[in-house]
Formats: C-alpha cells, sequence, structure tokens
C-alpha cells in the first residue's frame, strides 16, 4: 500500500534534500558538500552555519521527504532559540518502526523524537518506544480528532503535527455545479460532451487502499476489543452492493490501472485531460495557481454514501531518550511553535488551523474532520492489504 506507507519507504540518508532538489547541508554535523567553501558562497545564512557545525544534543528521524525543508528549518530555529542542536535524519528503510526498534535496543545511534503516521502508534507504544505527551494539545488548539489519534488507551502520546485526507477536485469549465454524487457525474458526462483532449471522467489510483476506502467505507466499522485487538464489522450486504457499484461504474470512468498514480492524476487534471480526481489533501499545494473545484468527497449515489477515512502525522518521544525534557520541548516546538511554517514548507496542513483558512484549507479541514480515522492498530494492515487487492480484482 504506497499512500498508506510511503512514509516508510522514501529514500535519502541524512543529507537532506531542499523541495527543488538541491543538497542543503549535512544535518548529522559532520560535514557537508560545502565545506571549504563560504557560507556567502553556498546562500548559507549565519544560523544555517552555527547549527552545522554545532554537534548534535537530540536527532529527529522521519521517513517522508516531503517533511525535509520543515524539519531542517524547524531545527535551526530550535538551536537559534535554545542552543540545543536536532540533528534532523531522513531514514531510507522499509521497517521505518522495527528499525527504530533495533537501533534503540542495540546502540546509542537512535532517534530522540521521530515522525510517526498515527496508525502505528499502538505498534510503537508495544515496542515501548513512545513517552506520554505531558502537555495537553487542546489547549494550543490542536484539533479534536488530531488529539485522539494521538491518544491511546486514554492517554495523549504523541504531539500532533498534520493530518490528510480525501477530497474531490473537479474541472470547473465542465461541471456547471459541484457534483452531487459519482453517479451525477456519469449522469452528467452522458448529456454533456468534454472538450477534446479529455481521457478520463475520473481517476483515482485504485491501487492505493486509502482511496480505495470511500467505495466500501460506509459497510465496515472499526471497535477496539480490549486494548490492543481490533475488532472489523462488515455490514454484508451493504459491502456487496459498494463492490456491484463500483464494478458498474468502472466502465463509465475507464481508469487505467497501471498507469495511474498521485504525480500521474495531478498532472493529467492540471492538463485538462481528467475532469475529475480524488486525492488527497497533502497534494492540494500542487494545484496552486490552477482554477478548479474542490469539495469534501461525493456520495456514491443516491442510495450508496461514501465514507473517507483520514490519517494524522505526529511527532513522538523516544521514551528512551537521554534527554526526555528538550526531547519533549523540541517536539512541542516542532508541532505548536512551528504551526505557522507548516503548510509553506511542506504542503501538509497542520492540525493547527489557521486562524482564517482559504477556502482550500477550510475544505480540507472539514474533510478530516468528517473523516474515519485509520485505526492504530497492528491488526488493521490485514485489512488493508485485502481491500487493496479486493478493489484491483476489478481491473
Amino acid at each position: 500500500m504506497k499512500r498508506l506507507y510511503k512514509r516508510l519507504t522514501a529514500a535519502g540518508l541524512v543529507v537532506v534534500l531542499g523541495m527543488t532538489g538541491m543538497a542543503v547541508m549535512n544535518t548529522a554535523g559532520c560535514g557537508s558538500s560545502g565545506e571549504g567553501v563560504s557560507s556567502t558562497e553556498t546562500g548559507e545564512t549565519a544560523a544555517d552555519e552555527a547549527y552545522r557545525i554545532a554537534p548534535a544534543d537530540l536527532t529527529l528521524w522521519y521517513a517522508d521527504d516531503s517533511y525535509a525543508d520543515f524539519f531542517t528549518e524547524a531545527a535551526v530555529r530550535y538551536y537559534a532559540k535554545t542552543g540545543k542542536k536536532v540533528a534532523v535524519q531522513y531514514q531510507d528503510t522499509i521497517d521505518y518502526l522495527g528499525t527504530i526498534y533495533d537501533k534503540t535496543m542495540q546502540d546509542d545511534a537512535f532517534p530522540d523524537v521521530y515522525l510517526l503516521p498515527g496508525d502505528n502508534l499502538e505498534e510503537a507504544y508495544l515496542y515501548g518506544l513512545v513517552s506520554v505527551n505531558q502537555t495537553d494539545p487542546s489547549e494550543n488548539g490542536v484539533l479534536e480528532k488530531a488529539v485522539e489519534a494521538a491518544a491511546y488507551e486514554e492517554r495523549v502520546l504523541g504531539y500532533p503535527l498534520s493530518y490528510d485526507a480525501c477530497v474531490f477536485i473537479y474541472q470547473t469549465d465542465y461541471f456547471t455545479e459541484a457534483p452531487a454524487s459519482l453517479q451525477a457525474i456519469i449522469d452528467y458526462s452522458n448529456e454533456n460532451e468534454p472538450a477534446e483532449n479529455v481521457e478520463y471522467l475520473l481517476e483515482l489510483d485504485v491501487k492505493d487502499a486509502f482511496y480505495d476506502f470511500p467505495f466500501v467505507g460506509n459497510s465496515v466499522t472499526f471497535a477496539k476489543r480490549g486494548s490492543d485487538e481490533l475488532d472489523i464489522t462488515y455490514d454484508d450486504t451493504l459491502y456487496q452492493q459498494d463492490l456491484e457499484y463500483f464494478d458498474t461504474i468502472l466502465a463509465s470512468f475507464s481508469i487505467d490501472a497501471e498507469q495511474v498514480s498521485e504525480q500521474h492524476i495531478v498532472n493529467n487534471f492540471r492538463e485538462g485531460r481528467t475532469l475529475s480526481a480524488i486525492l488527497d489533501t497533502d497534494t492540494l499545494w500542487q494545484l496552486n495557481g490552477y482554477d478548479y473545484g474542490l469539495m469534501q468527497m461525493p456520495e456514491l449515489s443516491d442510495t450508496l454514501s461514501a465514507a473517507t477515512c483520514a490519517s494524522t502525522d505526529m511527532i513522538v518521544v523516544n521514551d528512551y531518550t537521554k534527554d526526555s525534557a528538550a526531547a519533549a520541548d523540541f517536539a512541542q516546538f516542532v508541532t505548536v511553535g512551528m504551526a505557522d511554517e507548516l503548510h509553506g514548507l511542506s504542503g501538509h496542513y497542520s492540525v493547527i488551523p489557521s486562524e482564517t483558512p482559504d477556502t482550500v484549507e477550510q475544505t480540507a479541514l472539514d474533510a478530516y474532520e468528517g473523516a474515519v480515522l485509520m485505526p492504530d492498530s497492528k491488526d488493521a494492515k490485514n485489512f488493508w492489504v485485502t481491500l487493496e487487492e479486493t478493489i484491483l480484482k476489478y481491473f
């Protein structure tokens, strides 16, 4: 499931790459590609240089490269504020959490704080890698759903950072109003001719269960039984109706399961080849400057509702850190003190909404608050794999 676990498989080591792809600095504090070159020549500020040459006091790990600029900037600012350097390390490993555990148990080269998808919180806790958050995130304006995502066994563990949820985009020069359902899109297309360059009525990454969930989410319920057991309950009749409907509409949408990808969809939409698409809120920054319609996921049809899921990224303090106070302070700084900088530096929306959110952020926020949280249970992984396999059988 590339979308659900993309943060665990991103490539890279300790050299942080900027959004432009240029090497900025070596955040491990072991020298840089600009060694022997003045900071003026490299474009490095005095704060950057002071941070770079300082010895590390703490280490942050993450496995989603879209956060590279944000974490680097946060570390530089935190050093300027406190005199403590946090070395930012981007990890290239499939088993991200397992690697954190192994490093923590085997040597000193483990992270004091790390980025964690909320659906991995239970596993991290059972590994013994999570300290309790001693603050009250709600007092800082953190969304209640994000606080819920960061809690386990009635204790808040993580420091909520960002959220992601499915949204629906459409071409406003084709659709005269926001579609009420996917069926309405099909009906409208039967009566209106699109432009000649249009290839797809709707696109979504069907190889990713995150985007498949809206088609069956109305028939699935997640519930905890005990501290670490997850019950997944299906309304069998509704589930079959959902799958039958999905099979029926595929002919109208003509989705290319082999070629489709998140970036492919964005490119097609911007170039007018796709009339509507299901994307996630993390992708919306790529549509800046493009005139389009945005809404929460429409219903499937007049009789079948749609239900989306949402994920929450958080910063977690490793329970084995040798400086828990500093690690917790940095986690608070990153998630609260840098909240206003998050979207501009990473494309992710903060769990602390803007004071005056624009239409795009408000729609993203509404989509998150109306979604089902991806359960923080190791038992859920089989569900996502099975859903992905089930949907792909129709292609």
